[in-house]
C-alpha cells in the first residue's frame, strides 16, 4: 500500500514527522488512509508547539497591555498545542499507554518518531 503524501505547505521538519509517523503506524498495522486528517492535525500541533516554544525562548517576556512584563504568549500557546498533540497521539495509538490499551506491539522501539513525542 502506497503512503499518503504529506499535505502541501509543511516545512521539511514537519513533513519528515508526517512520513516517520505514518511509517510507524503502518509498521504497527494501525494506519488507514482515512487517518490522514488526524495525522495532519497531529503534525500541525507538534509544529505549532515547536514554533511557539522557539519564539518564547527568543523573547521570554513581553510588555503587557498595561506596560507590565508578562510571559510570552507562545508559552501558553505551546502548552495548548502540546496537549492537543498528546491527545491526537493517543487517538492515533502512538503512545505506549494507547498501544498497551489496544494490545499493540510496536515493530521497533527506537527511531526518529520517539524524538518528536
Amino acid at each position: 500500500m502506497a503512503s499518503v503524501p504529506a499535505p502541501t505547505g509543511l516545512d521539511k521538519t514537519t513533513a519528515k514527522l508526517w512520513r516517520d509517523t505514518q511509517r510507524a503506524l503502518r509498521e504497527q498495522a494501525t494506519w488507514q488512509d482515512t487517518d490522514a486528517p488526524l495525522l495532519e492535525a497531529y503534525v500541525s500541533s507538534v509544529a505549532t508547539a515547536r514554533r511557539c516554544r522557539r519564539d518564547a525562548e527568543a523573547e521570554p517576556y513581553v510588555t503587557g497591555s498595561k506596560g507590565q512584563m508578562v510571559s510570552h504568549p507562545g508559552v501558553r500557546m505551546a502548552a495548548e498545542a502540546e496537549r492537543d498533540a498528546a491527545k491526537l497521539a493517543e487517538a492515533l495509538l502512538l503512545t505506549p499507554h494507547a498501544r498497551r490499551r489496544h494490545d499493540i506491539r510496536p515493530a521497533r522501539r527506537d527511531g526518529p518518531l520517539l524524538e518528536a513525542i
